[in-house]
Protein backbone atom coordinates (compact mmCIF):
# COMPACT_ATOMS: atom_id res chain seq x y z
CA UNK A 1 0.00 0.00 0.00
CA UNK A 2 1.58 3.60 -1.01
CA UNK A 3 1.64 5.84 1.73
CA UNK A 4 0.36 9.64 0.98
CA UNK A 5 2.01 12.40 1.49
CA UNK A 6 -0.70 13.67 3.96
CA UNK A 7 0.14 10.34 5.76
CA UNK A 8 3.98 10.83 5.77
CA UNK A 9 3.58 14.86 7.09
CA UNK A 10 1.30 13.48 9.67
CA UNK A 11 3.71 11.26 10.78
CA UNK A 12 6.41 13.37 10.92
CA UNK A 13 4.40 15.77 13.15
CA UNK A 14 3.71 13.25 15.33
CA UNK A 15 7.67 12.77 15.65
CA UNK A 16 8.32 15.86 16.45
CA UNK A 17 5.52 17.55 18.48
CA UNK A 18 7.05 17.94 22.32
CA UNK A 19 10.54 16.95 20.99
CA UNK A 20 13.56 18.44 22.05
CA UNK A 21 15.64 19.79 19.12
CA UNK A 22 18.32 16.95 19.75
CA UNK A 23 15.13 14.89 19.63
CA UNK A 24 13.60 16.53 16.70
CA UNK A 25 17.12 16.04 14.76
CA UNK A 26 17.39 12.02 15.19
CA UNK A 27 13.57 12.04 13.85
CA UNK A 28 14.28 13.93 10.64
CA UNK A 29 16.94 11.95 10.19
CA UNK A 30 15.30 8.87 10.37
CA UNK A 31 12.41 10.42 8.14
CA UNK A 32 14.67 11.09 5.56
CA UNK A 33 15.86 7.43 5.64
CA UNK A 34 12.55 5.74 5.76
CA UNK A 35 11.85 7.61 2.67
CA UNK A 36 14.91 6.48 1.07
CA UNK A 37 13.88 3.07 2.20
CA UNK A 38 10.28 3.58 0.37
CA UNK A 39 11.92 5.06 -2.80
CA UNK A 40 9.95 7.97 -1.90
CA UNK A 41 12.49 10.67 -1.70
CA UNK A 42 11.52 12.65 -4.68
CA UNK A 43 7.89 13.16 -2.99
CA UNK A 44 10.12 15.47 -0.07
CA UNK A 45 8.39 18.82 -1.41
CA UNK A 46 4.75 17.76 -1.59
CA UNK A 47 5.46 16.16 1.94
CA UNK A 48 6.66 19.34 3.34
CA UNK A 49 3.79 21.31 1.63
CA UNK A 50 1.50 18.69 3.44
CA UNK A 51 3.47 19.04 6.61
CA UNK A 52 3.65 23.01 6.76
CA UNK A 53 -0.21 22.84 6.31
CA UNK A 54 -0.59 20.34 8.90
CA UNK A 55 1.63 22.44 11.49
CA UNK A 56 -0.17 26.14 10.33
CA UNK A 57 -3.59 24.46 11.17
CA UNK A 58 -2.38 23.14 14.55
CA UNK A 59 -0.64 26.44 15.38
CA UNK A 60 -3.04 29.02 14.32
CA UNK A 61 -0.80 29.94 11.48
CA UNK A 62 -2.00 31.16 7.69
CA UNK A 63 0.49 30.88 4.53
CA UNK A 64 -0.01 32.87 1.91
CA UNK A 65 1.60 34.39 -1.58
CA UNK A 66 0.79 37.70 -2.85
CA UNK A 67 1.74 38.35 -6.19
CA UNK A 68 1.43 42.24 -7.38
CA UNK A 69 3.19 44.30 -10.20
CA UNK A 70 4.55 46.47 -7.76
CA UNK A 71 5.33 46.50 -4.10
CA UNK A 72 2.11 47.19 -2.28
CA UNK A 73 1.87 50.02 0.34
CA UNK A 74 1.95 49.26 3.86
CA UNK A 75 -2.24 50.30 4.41
CA UNK A 76 -2.87 47.72 1.66
CA UNK A 77 -1.06 44.72 2.89
CA UNK A 78 -2.78 45.55 6.45
CA UNK A 79 -5.95 45.34 4.77
CA UNK A 80 -5.20 41.82 2.89
CA UNK A 81 -3.85 40.61 6.21
CA UNK A 82 -7.22 41.50 8.09
CA UNK A 83 -8.87 39.74 5.33
CA UNK A 84 -7.09 37.13 5.68
CA UNK A 85 -7.77 36.99 9.17
CA UNK A 86 -11.28 37.65 9.37
CA UNK A 87 -11.87 34.94 6.49
CA UNK A 88 -9.93 32.32 8.32
CA UNK A 89 -9.50 32.88 11.90
CA UNK A 90 -5.77 32.45 11.82
CA UNK A 91 -3.85 34.17 14.71
CA UNK A 92 -0.77 34.70 12.53
CA UNK A 93 -0.70 35.55 8.55
CA UNK A 94 2.30 34.56 6.64
CA UNK A 95 2.60 36.87 3.69
CA UNK A 96 5.05 35.75 0.73
CA UNK A 97 5.27 38.48 -1.37
CA UNK A 98 6.76 38.56 -4.69
CA UNK A 99 6.86 41.24 -7.78
CA UNK A 100 5.08 39.97 -10.93
CA UNK A 101 6.35 41.97 -13.70
CA UNK A 102 3.49 40.23 -16.17
CA UNK A 103 1.02 41.62 -14.17
CA UNK A 104 -0.17 44.99 -15.31
CA UNK A 105 -1.71 46.09 -11.82
CA UNK A 106 -3.66 44.52 -9.40
CA UNK A 107 -2.77 41.23 -6.89
CA UNK A 108 -2.96 37.61 -7.07
CA UNK A 109 -3.44 35.71 -3.67
CA UNK A 110 -3.41 32.16 -2.96
CA UNK A 111 -4.16 30.93 0.59
CA UNK A 112 -5.95 27.41 1.52
CA UNK A 113 -5.89 26.09 -2.19
CA UNK A 114 -7.53 29.39 -2.94
CA UNK A 115 -7.05 32.15 -5.58
CA UNK A 116 -8.24 35.67 -4.97
CA UNK A 117 -7.26 37.25 -8.61
CA UNK A 118 -7.24 41.10 -8.33
CA UNK A 119 -5.03 41.69 -11.41
CA UNK A 120 -5.73 44.55 -13.53
CA UNK A 121 -6.21 41.81 -16.39
CA UNK A 122 -8.95 39.32 -14.70
CA UNK A 123 -10.71 42.60 -13.99
CA UNK A 124 -10.97 44.07 -17.94
CA UNK A 125 -11.77 40.46 -18.59
CA UNK A 126 -15.18 40.82 -15.94
CA UNK A 127 -15.81 43.82 -17.44
CA UNK A 128 -16.13 43.12 -20.99
CA UNK A 129 -18.43 39.46 -20.11
CA UNK A 130 -20.34 41.77 -18.25
CA UNK A 131 -20.78 44.24 -21.54
CA UNK A 132 -21.11 41.42 -23.89
CA UNK A 133 -24.31 40.02 -21.79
Amino acid sequence: MKISNKQYAESLYEAISGKSDQEIKKSIHNFGLILMRQNDLNRGTEIIESFQKLWDKEHGELSAELDSARELEPEAKKIIIEYLTKKTNALKINLQEKINKKLLGGFILRYNSRVLDGSLLNNLVNLKNKISN
